[in-house]
């Protein structure tokens, strides 16, 4: 391990340290980021998926890059939005477009990181088209990876990912499923290859798609059909994660209070330098980089993804999942419904699939503590660590 290795290391242990009056997740949640800063450094991309969020709000043609007066500003800004958040555990994370075409942007962001704080998660969300040809030594304080698969064949997303693990330092690894009509057929085989290889799994549906009602039937099957293969494979010993398994929800999270931070503690930063409450909602601004007090710019009411909203209906806050669904992502019913008021737009797929989530969970605990390595047992905070955007 090099001296630079070793000094980054101290850091992230410093980062998980005990208790020093910063802001940290409740017991057995220590782990989870409570902070998030989700950088687009560009909006160029290797491809245009239909279901890309950016794709779809910011333009067809877009190729805005942060310009350097704007990147110089940020490198900056991060380190003084860290002081001020005052929270124990942060994540950065690089989006986009594809951020692999900017290695060298990632390197400068994570060396200001590490200059200026006790350290940051730092994942990186890519299609991994360009993995031959990136400079890996830009991204050796990553430690996170989630690949989209998007159209690419299991076999080419299987030597892309085994090149990640080769030349990163990563840690872990996710496949990341929109599953539109190709990857709705191909769920199942993209599950097994994620388990058998000891990938974590995330699937997303296709937002876009989200008022057709023939869609969210075979969503819904499908996600039973993910679960049934998941099922399978605990009762076989496999390792199956839950956490962000399924549209960003955290299964096992029993506290009333909300584990997602969107519209409090998410530092949405877009290349023009704008700030955004969420990561899929590339329209919504509530200033820029280069305005003073920026806390005040990260609080936006409308976008808190919690119970305590006031748009929500009682049956809400009485329901069996509320814990993990907080009512639902407010950005998407924004863009279904025209509102950020009511009940998720998913209310009932998530009645159905929340507690599925939660056995999927209870079995691998089971089967742990019937094999006598309780000690062993994956805690929530470790479940935590995975990434995503």
């Amino acid at each position: 391990m090099t001296r630079r290795e070793t000094a980054r290391v101290k850091q992230l242990r410093q980062m998980y340290s005990i208790e020093d009056g910063r802001l940290q997740g409740p017991a057995g949640w220590e782990k989870l980021p409570f902070f998030w800063f989700l950088l687009f450094l560009t909006y160029r991309c290797t491809q245009k998926c239909s279901y890309c969020y950016a794709f779809n709000q910011v333009g067809r043609e877009n190729v805005d890059e942060m310009d350097e007066r704007t990147f110089s500003r940020l490198l900056n800004w991060i380190p003084e939005v860290w002081k001020a958040n005052n929270t124990k555990v942060n994540a950065i994370g690089f989006l986009g477009g594809e951020p692999l075409l900017r290695t060298d942007r990632i390197r400068q962001v994570m060396d200001a990181v590490y200059e200026n704080t006790d350290g940051m998660q730092g994942f990186v969300y890519t299609n991994g088209d360009v993995v031959d040809t990136v400079n890996w030594d830009d991204l050796e304080d990553i430690q996170w990876f989630s690949v989209n698969i998007t159209e690419t064949a299991i076999d080419e997303l299987s030597r892309r990912m085994k090149i990640i693990a080769e030349r990163s330092n990563a840690i872990g690894q996710t496949v990341v499923a929109t599953l539109d009509d190709e990857n709705l057929e191909r769920a199942g085989e993209i599950t097994r290859f994620g388990v058998e290889h000891g990938y974590r799994l995330r699937y997303y549906r296709n937002l876009y798609r989200g008022v057709d009602t023939e869609y969210k039937v075979r969503l819904l099957a499908k996600y039973h059909d993910i679960c049934d293969i998941l099922e399978d494979y605990i009762a076989r010993g496999y390792d199956v994660h839950t956490t962000f398994l399924i549209d960003t929800l955290i299964p096992s999270w029993e506290d009333e209070s909300s584990p997602y931070h969107c519209g409090k503690r998410v530092a949405t930063v877009f290349p023009d330098g704008s700030i955004g409450p969420c990561v899929r909602d590339h329209v919504t601004k509530s200033g820029t980089i280069f305005d003073p007090d920026p806390m005040s710019l990260i609080q936006c009411d409308p976008f808190h993804y919690d119970l305590g909203n006031e748009g929500l209906p009682e049956e809400c806050r009485a329901c069996d999942v509320r814990a993990a669904c907080q009512g639902g992502c407010p950005n998407d019913k924004l863009v279904l419904t025209g509102s950020t008021a009511g009940k998720s737009v998913m209310c009932e797929i998530h009645k159905e699939i929340i507690p599925r989530m939660r056995r999927l969970r209870q079995m691998k605990l089971d089967r742990r503590q019937e094999a006598g390595t309780s000690s062993g047992v994956c805690s929530p905070q470790q479940d935590a660590l995975e990434r995503d955007q």
